[in-house]
């Protein structure tokens, strides 16, 4: 099978699957939120409308230790002596403490995944006031 047409002729376009008319410089430096344009070193907040720009990778974090302490929850709610912990993958004195200490794991999983949101929120409210005092 013969493919027609050449490779060489071919521009190496970014890897976008979007047009360049979206891509622009212009439109990447506004705010999604009210079109200001976007000085060099709004990261986090847009100077004009206080819109969040980007969300803090420790958010994000947070939610995935919330979604996992969700799913903890379910187990515990199951129970966790049903769940298959004893089937002899894992060695029984830990099996044993991981049960006995089921709630405080289910705790302490929640905990993390809010204080990481706590502490992404606090680092955006700083930016926020930083920009507002500027």
């Amino acid at each position: 099978m013969v493919i027609r047409g050449s490779l060489r002729g071919r521009k190496n376009i970014d890897a976008n699957y979007f047009p360049a008319s979206f891509l622009s410089r212009p439109m990447a430096r506004r705010c999604p939120e009210c079109y200001a344009e976007l000085p060099e070193d709004a990261v986090w907040v847009c100077p004009t409308c206080h819109y969040t720009l980007r969300t803090p990778p420790a958010a994000k974090a947070g939610i995935v230790f919330m979604v996992l302490g969700l799913a903890l929850l379910g187990a515990f709610v199951y129970g966790p002596d049903r769940i298959g912990l004893t089937s002899g993958l894992v060695p029984t004195d830990l099996v044993n403490v991981t049960i006995a200490n089921f709630p405080l794991l289910v705790l302490g999983t929640f905990g993390i995944g809010a204080f990481l949101a706590a502490a992404a929120a606090l680092k955006i409210r700083s930016e926020q006031a930083r920009v507002v005092a500027a």
